[in-house]
């Protein structure tokens, strides 16, 4: 049984929105390869940056919740590691491209969206794991003893 994102409109939509994101980065790493460390820096930022999406649409695809959680896990990281790669960009000044805060921005709130669905999805988890752990309690304590 798959997950269930691409049945909601929020995932559809985030799904878009991390496509766009990926996009918008192929698009930076394009100018960003002027120099050896901007060719550098694209090589980093492009596998990362295009990764979100790409992760987020498995994470939906996901054959159980336990599935969804571990790859959203890979979704966070990724997220992360754009941040970096764009915080270092910009800290040592490799581009002058207008983009690059935005470009950031959308970074760092792709990376606070998929970190909350992270946690959500691990509350969720730990539920259903408490919820399961005790229905089978109660079924041992009603069944008969032999």
């Amino acid at each position: 049984m798959l997950h269930g994102c691409s049945m909601n409109p929020h995932a559809e939509a985030l799904k878009k929105r991390a496509f766009n994101f990926a996009l918008r980065v192929v698009y930076f790493c394009r100018a960003l390869r002027k120099t050896w460390e901007g060719a550098e820096f694209a090589d980093q930022i492009f596998r990362a940056g295009t990764r979100v999406g790409a992760n987020y649409r498995a994470a939906c695809r996901g054959r159980s919740h336990d599935d969804f959680v571990a790859k959203l896990g890979h979704v966070v990281e990724e997220a992360d590691e754009s941040v970096y790669w764009l915080e270092l960009i910009t800290a040592a000044k490799t581009s002058d491209d207008p983009d690059l805060p935005g470009l950031l921005a959308e970074a760092n709130e792709l990376l606070a969206i998929f970190n909350q669905s992270q946690l959500t999805a691990r509350m969720n988890q730990a539920t259903r794991r408490g919820t399961k752990a005790s229905t089978a309690r109660n079924r041992q304590s009603n069944s008969p003893n032999p």
